[in-house]
């Protein structure tokens, strides 16, 4: 059950060992989408058809139908990868040994929507991954296996999402074959990652360099932090810290020799950007084009 291409990895780890047979495919309906406005299947249902894997698209679990057809497969467990889609309690009871969920973060720590975001985001040095018996509540599942990740500083949500979908792959198959006895989670430390919201989006130049460098970083591959230059918005992908300290001009001050941006404390230098409607740019050609 996924939908996403973060859950692509597993469903290929599962396909191609022999010990796994996978009865049917579960993912959220074809969306309109693209400069044609055509309905597209989702990257996991097109991965499922690639290998001739039944594949159903309910607008709902609740439905008791989609259910009955659901606990009919009668199913030893069910694999739940950012399906997006709630599970009711008809679904978790639906297979004999459960639901189990890949979860990015360090639970309990960000438990929710946008895990690997708000790690990043928050400036997190450590993470995981983890694979859960899912349960009704949001991510609170028992801990069947769990693999610990140092975060270096450098990382954005894209490479980690790729990486931690590979992760999590591996992890899961080997739960599947091994003990699913889980370790309920620790209440200490419980924090939710809520979704980002487009207005998050927006840099905050009164904050220090290393905090702004954790936004830009947690948003490049997602929506994108971005900040106003005028009345266009100009998004930043990636910016090195140049200094961690400085505060003599005000904060949002650029500098005109190399595009530098003072913070709170700190200055930092975008890398790469992005203009309305434009490509991704080098700050270079970026300077460049402005110059134009």
């Amino acid at each position: 059950m996924g939908t996403p291409e973060f859950a692509c990895p597993t469903l290929k780890k599962l396909v191609a060992d022999p010990e796994f047979e996978i009865l049917a495919v579960y993912s959220r309906e074809p969306q309109i989408a693209g400069r044609g406005h055509k309905l597209q299947n989702s990257p996991i249902h097109n991965l499922a058809l690639e290998h001739g894997l039944k594949v159903i698209t309910p607008k709902t679990l609740r439905d008791s139908e989609v259910q009955k057809e659901f606990s009919a497969f009668g199913a030893d467990a069910a694999v739940v990868v950012a399906y997006g889609l709630l599970l009711p309690q008809e679904i978790l009871e639906g297979t004999k040994l459960g639901c189990f969920n890949i979860h990015p973060s360090l639970l309990p720590r960000w438990r929710g929507a946008a895990p690997i975001q708000r790690t990043i985001m928050a400036g997190d040095k450590e993470t995981a991954v983890c694979v859960i018996k899912m349960d009704k509540g949001l991510d609170s599942g028992d801990i069947v296996a769990k693999q610990d990740y140092q975060i270096f500083g450098k990382e954005t949500y894209a490479e980690l999402e790729k990486k931690f979908s590979e992760i999590g792959a591996e992890i899961l198959t080997k739960a599947l074959k091994g003990n699913l006895h889980g370790t309920k989670q620790e209440q200490a430390g419980l924090t939710y990652a809520k979704k980002i919201e487009k207005s998050e989006c927006e840099i905050n130049w009164t904050k220090s360099a290393e905090e702004i460098d954790c936004h830009i970083r947690g948003l490049s591959g997602s929506l994108g932090a971005y900040f106003m230059l005028g009345e266009e918005k100009i998004k930043i992908f990636s910016a090195e810290i140049l200094d961690k300290n400085s505060a003599e001009n005000e904060p949002g001050k650029i500098s005109e020799n190399d595009f530098s941006i003072q913070c709170g404390s700190g200055i930092i230098r975008p890398l790469s950007l992005q203009r309305q409607g434009k490509r991704v740019m080098s700050v270079n050609d970026f300077l460049l084009g402005f110059k134009a």
